[in-house]
């Protein structure tokens, strides 16, 4: 499908590479470099997905988020900020205003493709919430004072696939240490022991996301929805089974 698109940044290069990406796919781009012109036609105009700058001197991004999300036109539209720094405070008061996503500066093909791939798929918004994409890396799984050593098998919004599973009771909580590479992002998280499978395999659900945490995991699973099939890790037991009672 097209998707109608909005840019508001004053880096020409930023613009250039946006409309470069989109314009093959045949979605509609307006770009813009001060943000009282694009926050106007967002009040006029309906858009699918808005690609918001961050703390330029020419575009109040977080102003212009604000006036999207305002905007009756443009209650359900997918805002992306782009961001000069992954400052947490400065992510958190993205998501305040209104953001879907955060992506750090500099802005590279390799992040917004797979982005506008995801995108352009029918229901895509109900897919990203419900993928369980393959994510194998270490995690450092802490309880009760004590480390264990894990790894992950696949990941969603709501929770991760570890091996082997250590022996903690089910409904546990545990803190996860683990890095997504992809997305340049060491995180720390709480969670919940939700299932185990003997002592090979334990699913686990997050427990109170923050938003940084939960913006990582999104841009993540976006980045393989173009791929999507039902995710399962390599003994053929996936998430959904395991956060079924």
């Amino acid at each position: 499908m097209s998707l109608k698109i909005l840019v508001a940044d004053d880096e020409p290069l930023s613009l250039k590479l946006l409309r470069s990406l989109a314009a093959p796919l045949d979605h509609t781009v307006l770009t813009f470099e001060r943000g009282q012109e694009a926050g106007e036609r967002a009040e006029s105009q309906r858009f699918d997905v808005a690609f918001v700058a961050m703390g330029t001197p020419q575009l109040d991004g977080l102003e212009l988020a604000r006036r999207i999300r305002k905007s009756p036109l443009n209650l359900e539209t997918t805002i992306v900020m782009l961001s000069a720094t992954d400052n947490i405070v400065s992510l958190r008061k993205a998501f305040g205003e209104g953001a879907d996503f955060v992506l750090t500066k500099p802005v590279t093909a390799g992040r917004i493709r797979p982005m506008l791939a995801a995108m352009d798929s029918p229901g895509w918004k109900g897919k990203r919430h419900a993928a369980r994409m393959p994510l194998i890396t270490e995690v450092t799984c802490t309880w009760d004072n004590q480390e264990f050593p894990l790894r992950s098998l696949n990941i969603s919004e709501t929770g991760m696939l570890l091996q082997p599973a250590p022996e903690i009771e089910l409904g546990q909580e545990v803190a996860l240490e683990f890095k997504i590479a992809e997305v340049g992002t060491s995180l720390n998280i709480l969670a919940r022991i939700a299932r185990k499978d003997g002592t090979e395999r334990m699913g686990v659900a997050f427990i109170g996301l923050a938003p940084e945490d939960l913006n990582a995991i999104q841009l993540y699973v976006m980045g393989r929805l173009r791929d999507m099939t039902p995710a399962r890790d390599l003994s053929g037991i996936g998430m959904r089974r395991l956060f079924t009672p």
